[in-house]
């Protein structure tokens, strides 16, 4: 935890170039905002060792805000807020199971199990796009992967685990990704909360 804690506590700087031909370039300082420790002793059992302990810390973290608060940037979820998302994230797959059945390799009592164990726990905020916990396939010290899970794979395509990538082995190792590499995981719509422009973030720069 205590490095995951120093890359929280980084300061980044995302330089942006206009988007839509708009000549000038802007810096702006992004903000990481981590919640409080979690109040509630109880946690739901699909939780990993990993994803337990950053909750001792903070229940869900901010990334890459243009301003605290900001409907930008890298969101962990706060443990009521992943119950939310798993709960729409069935209601979609319930409608398409059928289809998914028919696309799938797998068993269909193999590929269920699988889709039901995918929990919904971070999103790259204003894309769609989430990253899920394999809950059903633990390692031996009880972690799951992390997939990346494109919103086309829910709306408009066949969600199976040989077409889907796993992005990292566990949460820590997810986050330290993110906190390492910030630009990969905003989205391309990140403006920077100015009324004046649209900006496009080209590089990023770490200052203390």
């Amino acid at each position: 935890m205590e490095s995951l804690r120093k890359l929280v506590n980084r300061r980044y700087v995302f330089h942006c170039i206009p988007r839509g031909g708009d000549s000038g370039e802007r810096d702006f300082e992004v903000f990481n905002t981590p919640g409080r420790a979690l109040t509630s002793g109880y946690v739901p059992g699909w939780v990993p060792p990993s994803l337990k302990s950053i909750y001792k810390e903070w229940n869900g973290i901010r990334l890459f805000e243009p301003e605290p608060g900001s409907f930008d940037g890298f969101r962990l979820f706060e443990l009521d807020t992943c119950a939310m998302q798993l709960r729409q994230l069935r209601e979609i797959f319930e409608g398409r199971r059928s289809w998914y059945h028919e696309e799938s390799q797998l068993d269909p009592v193999e590929l269920d199990r699988w889709l039901d164990g995918l929990v919904p726990i971070a999103e790259i905020i204003a894309s769609g796009d989430v990253f899920v916990l394999d809950t059903a396939n633990r390692n031996a010290d009880g972690e799951c992967s992390v997939y990346f899970l494109d919103h086309e794979y829910y709306y408009g395509r066949d969600c199976d685990p040989e077409g889907m990538k796993i992005v990292a082995g566990n949460l820590q190792e997810l986050l330290e990704d993110v906190l390492e590499h910030p630009l990969k995981f905003v989205a391309a719509n990140w403006t920077g909360n100015d009324p004046d422009g649209q900006w496009y973030p080209a590089s990023c720069t770490i200052t203390g």
